[in-house]
């Protein structure tokens, strides 16, 4: 009997030693040098906002072929500068862009993401101008706010960028259960059917996070897709939430069955806006929102309104308009170019904006900050009102 319990064990243990030595070969060997994953891009709360780990290189592997670099500077944002300085140099127009992972600069080298071509312009067009971005990938509209007031009002910009896309408006008030949509601020409505704030909570990691620190689990479940297929297995066994992805519901990188409470959108969006406009007005700043055509009306060459999304361009444009802000839809911008030329502005493999798409969103905004005389002119002064109160109920 004993020799037969030591003869198990041996087994045993030739089998686990087999087992690791194969997953370090594919750790180390095949998927650490042959078939590279994307890098890890960790994520910290900073100050109760959530961002990227500071002084952070990561390299991000295409379909295609092709790579892109994430340099996060030392507050944990995606940039060209190294580290972002709250004094202000005299002289120097201060912009701050916020947004989600188009301002974040998904797939594109940091020097051409949008807010960098709006620098660019702004200083080749003789306004001294630094531009800052506050871009974290899924960040909804709700999150703007919140970066906004713990995190860009420290800066003290003279003029904010907030960038729309189109699942900025139902991801406010609806949970996600994914690794760190609880650090989002979300809004819900009090018993009085009045807006309120949801405060998040600090990122923590967790077993997912471990796992994305393999080579072999990143890349057979991010570089083959598998995550797309087994979108909705995950988030009901893992993260408790009923997310899924079926291609023939998406419009705009967005499930088109998710926005369709456009009361509820316009609703939340007023909301935050109207905060937002407080903010600015209490710290002085001018604020301007831009937001994504509906892409596929241009390729396609239908109206916009043949799609459900651009019920959200409408939302965006009756709000800024009811609020005095101003607002620039890309749809024109990229229109023209498409007849012009017909040049696509995303990838084949994403439909986050490429190249292209990044420089003309740039140079359609400078158009926009050096036409409106609000937005360039003389700074305003602060309000000397008391400051709004965040999470009323």
């Amino acid at each position: 009997m004993r020799a037969k319990l030591r003869q198990l064990a041996l087994n045993i243990a030739l089998l686990s030693v087999s087992v690791l030595a194969t997953f370090a070969f594919f750790e180390l060997v095949v998927f650490g040098m042959i078939l590279k994953p994307d890098d890890v891009l960790p994520n910290v709360s900073i100050d109760g906002v959530v961002r990227y780990q500071p002084s952070t290189r990561a390299t991000f592997r295409h379909p295609d072929g092709t790579q892109s670099l994430v340099t996060t500077n030392a507050q944990g944002w995606n940039s060209t500068k190294p580290s972002y300085v709250r004094a202000k140099t005299p002289g120097v127009l201060r912009v701050a862009v916020v947004g989600d992972s188009y301002v974040h600069g998904s797939f594109v080298n940091p020097d051409q993401v949008f807010p960098e071509v709006i620098e660019r312009e702004l200083n080749a067009a003789g306004v001294r101008a630094e531009v800052l971005r506050f871009g974290m990938d899924g960040a909804p509209l709700s999150q703007y706010l919140h970066m906004l007031r713990r995190e860009v009002r420290q800066y003290q910009p003279d003029v904010v960028v907030v960038q729309l896309i189109h699942n900025d408006f139902d991801e406010t008030y609806r949970f996600l259960r994914t690794r760190y949509a609880s650090s989002f601020l979300k809004i819900g409505v009090s018993e009085a059917g009045r807006p309120v704030e949801i405060a998040p909570v600090d990122f923590m990691g967790g077993g997912s996070d471990v796992l994305r620190n393999s080579n072999t689990f990143r890349y057979l479940y991010y570089k083959t897709g598998a995550y797309l297929q087994l979108k909705n297995l995950v988030s009901r066994l893992w993260w408790g939430g009923d997310e899924e992805f079926k291609p023939e519901f998406i419009s705009s990188a967005v499930d088109i069955r998710r926005i369709a409470d456009h009361a509820k959108n316009r609703f939340f969006a007023r909301y935050v806006l109207g905060e937002m406009k407080a903010l600015a007005r209490e710290d002085g700043f001018r604020l301007v929102f831009a937001m994504d055509g509906v892409r596929e009306a241009v390729y396609s060459g239908k109206p916009p309104e043949s799609y459900e999304v651009h019920k959200l361009n409408v939302i965006a444009r009756d709000l800024t308009a009811e609020l005095d802000l101003p607002f620039l839809d890309l749809q024109t911008t990229f229109a023209d170019t498409y007849r012009r030329d017909g040049r696509r502005f995303e990838f084949p493999f994403d439909w986050h904006w490429n190249a292209l798409g990044n420089e003309l969103a740039g140079k359609a905004i400078t158009k926009e900050l050096l036409s409106d005389r609000r937005l360039l002119g003389a700074r305003p002064a602060a309000s000397t009102a008391a400051p709004v109160p965040a999470g009323k109920s």
